[in-house]
């Protein structure tokens, strides 16, 4: 946990001299990623009223996020650009190599660099301070932390912004600890609107969503380990979608993996229960691990994880499903 004295340092470079930041999301950016960015940036102009800033979206944007974005309107860059930043602040990274191409530019940079998260820190070297709360549900909850921090009140689009971040990333307060439900309180004071957020997030399901969704059911394989239900599937895409879906279904660990653009791509997740009983973060102890093991990278939290692999579907799979026995003992399947 980020200390209350390292959160009021931010953003650690005397305001004066901020001309131009980057305030950088993970590689096709969602909800939570993008918001806390869109907030991230009103603090720094706050701070520093001079300084222009940038919201980065390596690989774009989630189709949610993109329409997100037209409430929450922001200059926003892809690729790599020109120039040097006098700040970098990297939000909802989780994993170095979800910054694409900007992760070279990070590290060739002169411009001060901060990581702020939520996920578990994996390596740090690429910053010069790292503010990291692994307790919050959500990027945002540590982005508002540092306008609590530093004395601003954000003004009504900002805390609108925040409030749904915090919602998106925490199933709309289902998984909220004490940390976020004080936090949404705070910005309803400020302005938020709790109905708003909620209509905001609902979006009409996506056709490849639901093709990808009904395969995945149709696909499924089931195991049981003790009193625990694994479900296993495989699909081209939407491996989220597909795999949060497994576990409203009633599984209490679903893993989902597909090729594509020469990766596989496994998506995991898991249920409350599952993790209070059992405690396999996924995060650390499946897809960083595998990762490592695969020649890959991936990351996440406790009961949602995902991680990319340049082996095949199949041997992802069975590798995946061994790990998860390491834990749950034989994992025998239910015909």
């Amino acid at each position: 946990m980020t200390s209350d004295s390292e959160l009021k340092e931010f953003p650690f470079v005397e305001p004066a001299r901020l001309r131009r930041a980057a305030v950088i999301c993970h590689r096709n950016a969602d909800a939570d990623a993008y918001l806390s960015a869109f907030a991230a940036s009103s603090l720094i102009r706050s701070l520093a009223p001079g300084c222009e800033v940038e919201v980065v979206t390596p690989g774009g944007m989630t189709t949610l996020t993109a329409k997100l974005s037209v409430k929450f309107p922001h200059r926003t860059v892809e690729g790599e650009v020109d120039g040097d930043y006098d700040l970098y602040v990297a939000v909802d990274v989780g994993d170095e190599e979800l910054l694409n191409e900007w992760k070279d530019k990070l590290a060739r940079g002169g411009g001060f660099k901060v990581l702020v998260d939520h996920h578990p820190l994996r390596d740090g070297g690429l910053y010069d301070r790292v503010l990291v709360d692994e307790a919050a549900t959500s990027a945002a909850e540590v982005v508002f932390s540092l306008f609590e921090a530093k004395g601003v009140v954000p003004d009504a689009l900002t805390s609108q912004a925040l409030l749904e971040a915090i919602l998106f990333d925490s199933s709309h307060l289902t998984i909220a600890g004490g940390s976020g439900l004080r936090a949404v309180v705070r910005l309803i004071d400020s302005g938020a609107d709790l109905a708003s957020a909620r209509r905001d997030l609902r979006s009409e399901p996506d056709y490849g969503e639901v093709l990808a969704k009904l395969k995945g059911a149709q696909r499924v394989k089931i195991y049981k380990a003790g009193k625990w239900v694994v479900a296993s599937t495989l699909v081209g895409s939407f491996q989220a979608h597909v795999a949060r879906s497994l576990v409203y279904l009633g599984a209490d660990f679903a893993v989902v993996a597909g090729e594509a653009d020469g990766e596989t791509r496994v998506s995991l997740r898991s249920t409350q229960r599952f993790l209070d009983s059992v405690g396999i973060k996924l995060g650390t102890q499946i897809a960083e691990e595998m990762a490592r093991r695969l020649g890959g990278h991936g990351g996440g939290h406790a009961t949602a994880a995902s991680f990319t692999t340049g082996v095949g579907e199949d041997e992802t799979m069975a590798a995946t499903l061994a790990r998860a026995s390491e834990f749950l003992g034989e994992l025998k399947k239910v015909d």
